[in-house]
């Protein structure tokens, strides 16, 4: 306990009054008429012992009395986390951080958790004078909106401002700017945060948490989402996507709210076109998971998306994809003997033994002179024994204008390759033939797990990856992105790209005598993924999350066209091809839903935005983890409906007692009213 006004104690010294009064009686000598000795006969040794208990009770009494007015005035107070001797109206720092993160949109009655945390903050701020320096801050993009003195209408215009975003949170990293990146002098420093608490800090906040001990948090939690169904994944399910053939989409979908729902259509759209849809029932925090299938309508770009009907959070709502629909791939493949590729020959009908999809020839050229692709989406190279310089010209052009490689790496070029194919495409130095002996090598993806093999549908992926016999060492350079590695770390499948063309390399031949990947479960989709990534624009097409950059391949005799991209609200921005790179960059991926991507005025592609995991109403944080990291006597949890003003005041200068001390000092002086009426047996008597 602490008190606002300790400098009323000096009047405790009234306690002395009934002390001296007490004394002096002590000390009073009594006039006794011996006249009449009759009531000295009725003073009995009890009623003399009754006595002087009653005026030490009384005298008690009204010590404490005296007590308990003064402590009343000096406003005593529980223990906050102020000095006692600081008053309401010393300098103060006030950051408020409110999260507009997608999950802050979720309803609760008729207002958004967003829009409450606003008129709350509002409500707050009108609490605090001219002495409480304020800044308020988003964290979607993390940005100071207000900072300074409070002014009211400055303040709800600002408040107004933050909207309603697509993007993921920076919680943690808002707050460690505002509070660390800047050096308040303020005695009293609250940080006040409005957020529904859908992640943990990482380490880098970690590292620096000893740093906010000097501040006092209030975290603003709103209740869990009653009414939510969310679509949580959506994934092609066969290999092939061409005209003629099901469209297969592996659907998740969970009910993270707290009721069970019945009937509940869930709709698969084509081009905002209806060609599937379910009726099911979701138990609360339930997965389930559904298989949509359709055909495709033409070749081209294939719009789609899965839709569940309006609940209490919009964002996991929908779940879009665009795909490309092939009616056909010309491959070739070139090799230096039909041996050699006869294995390769066969792998690739397999994926289309109806040879619909794939148009396959075959080239014998052991000695490349010239390569004559014009015709060809995509070609694989498989150990060939020589090239020509122009050769490696034609498959530089082929690259830029968009052209698909698969390169297998064997030993006979080595001793004729020209160096200007690896300076001019990119491919990497290759160094020495490795030879396991009596061992193998196995194969694994690498740290930064590969988005092409973990994509790949297998039963166990790790067990179908290849042992290697023999491969050519290779020293990848920063362009390349290794999807498989060797157990010794060297790369044995690389992607990298020139121009608008892609290019997977195989440091070891497709060939038993150099490794068993002709005969494992992956081999297939593999080759089949790699094939329609490197001869279609699906990398074009493919997803990003919200505010991630987007890459655009395009073609060298295209990079002086207009080129616009439209978002799906409606938004029409202008870009700059990169001629260097050959490709646009898009940045503003701020929507959720599919953006287009004009060429003079011709759609050239789409491809879709994904919403972030940690936007998914799962399960939330616990009061307890935070505080671990925070401590628990920094850390305030409040409730939307709480009373902040009053809460505030009790937690920075503690709970006022002065009430109870009044009420004390009532009921003492009924009790010392009562005690000092004189006995019954004393009538007539001296008495107090």
């Amino acid at each position: 306990m602490t008190f606002l006004s300790p400098s009323v104690f000096w009047l405790l010294g009234a306690i002395s009054i009934p002390i001296a009064i007490h004394l002096l009686n002590l000390l009073r000598l009594n006039k006794v008429e011996f006249s009449s000795i009759q009531y000295i006969k009725k003073l009995k040794t009890s009623s003399i012992r009754k006595i002087k208990i009653k005026k030490l009770i009384l005298l008690l009494l009204r010590i404490l009395i005296i007590t308990c007015l003064v402590m009343m005035m000096a406003q005593p107070v529980t223990q906050g986390f102020m000095p006692g001797w600081i008053s309401a109206e010393q300098d103060s720092k006030l950051v408020i951080l409110i999260d507009n993160s997608a999950s802050m949109s979720s309803q609760n009655g008729e207002k958004s958790y967003l829009e409450q945390s606003k008129n709350l903050a509002m409500a707050l701020v009108s609490h605090f004078g001219d002495k409480t320096n304020i800044t308020i801050s988003q964290t979607c993009p993390p940005k100071v909106v207000f900072s300074g003195i409070k002014n009211d209408e400055e303040l709800r215009n600002t408040l107004k401002s933050i909207k309603t975003t697509a993007s993921h949170d920076n919680l943690w990293k808002t707050i460690s700017n505002n509070l660390l990146e800047n050096d308040f002098t303020e005695p009293i420093k609250e940080c006040v945060v409005f957020s529904d608490m859908m992640h943990l800090p990482d380490s880098s906040f970690l590292k620096r948490i000893n740093d906010f001990n000097k501040w006092k948090f209030y975290f603003v939690k709103p209740e869990p989402v009653k009414n939510n169904i969310g679509v949580l994944n959506v994934s092609p399910a066969n290999r092939i996507k061409s005209l003629g053939q099901l469209i297969k989409l592996d659907t998740r979908v969970k009910n993270s709210g707290k009721d069970s729902k019945l009937n509940v259509p869930l709709e698969l759209l084509f081009n905002e076109q209806r060609v599937g849809q379910v009726v099911s029932q979701f138990e609360s925090q339930k997965e389930k998971e559904f298989l949509f299938q359709a055909y495709p309508i033409e070749a081209g770009i294939l719009e789609s998306k899965i839709i569940l009907p309006k609940d209490d959070y919009q964002f996991d709502n929908r779940w879009y994809l665009s795909m490309p629909i092939m009616d056909e791939i010309r491959c070739s493949i070139i090799g230096s003997d039909t041996k050699e590729i006869a294995m390769l020959e066969m792998i690739l009908r397999s994926i289309d033994p109806s040879n619909e999809l794939l148009k396959i020839d075959t080239r014998i050229q052991p000695n490349i002179s010239r390569l004559f692709l014009d015709d060809i989406d995509v070609v694989l190279i498989h150990n060939p024994t020589a090239m020509s310089n122009e050769s490696i010209k034609d498959l530089d052009q082929f690259l830029k204008e968009g052209g698909g490689v698969l390169w297998f790496q064997g030993n006979k070029i080595n001793s004729q390759y020209d160096p200007e194919l690896f300076s001019t495409i990119g491919f990497p130095d290759s160094e020495i033939l490795v030879k396991s002996g009596q061992g193998i090598f196995e194969t694994d993806m690498p740290y930064e797990r590969s988005d092409i093999i973990q994509d790949i549908k297998v039963r166990d992926i790790s067990k179908e990856l290849p042992e290697v016999f023999q491969y050519v060492k290779v020293i990848p350079n920063s362009e390349h992105k290794v999807h498989l590695v060797l157990n010794n770390n060297d790369p044995f499948l690389m992607e990298f790209h020139r121009g608008s063309g892609t290019v997977f390399y195989f440091s070891s031949l497709l060939d038993l005598e150099w490794n068993d990947l002709p005969i494992r479960g992956v081999v297939v989709p593999l080759l089949y993924k790699l094939i329609i990534l490197s001869g279609t624009d699906e990398i074009n097409t493919s997803a990003v999350l919200i505010n991630e950059h987007k890459w655009i391949s395009i073609e060298e005799s295209k990079l002086t066209n207009k080129w616009e991209v439209v978002s799906p609200s409606g938004v029409t921005e202008m870009i700059v091809p990169e001629y260097d790179k050959e490709g646009i960059m898009i940045t503003g991926t701020n929507e959720l839903g599919i953006y287009q991507v004009y060429s003079n005025g011709e759609n050239f592609t789409s491809f879709p935005t994904r919403l972030h995991y940690k936007e998914y109403i799962q399960k939330h944080i616990q009061q307890s983890d935070v505080e671990s990291i925070f401590g628990s006597e920094n850390i305030r949890w409040l409730k939307i409906e709480d009373n902040f003003a009053k809460i505030f005041a009790e937690t920075r200068h503690g709970k006022s007692l002065w009430k109870f001390f009044l009420i004390a000092a009532i009921i003492l002086l009924l009790i010392e009213t009562i005690v000092g009426r004189p006995l019954e047996s004393l009538k007539g008597n001296d008495s107090e």
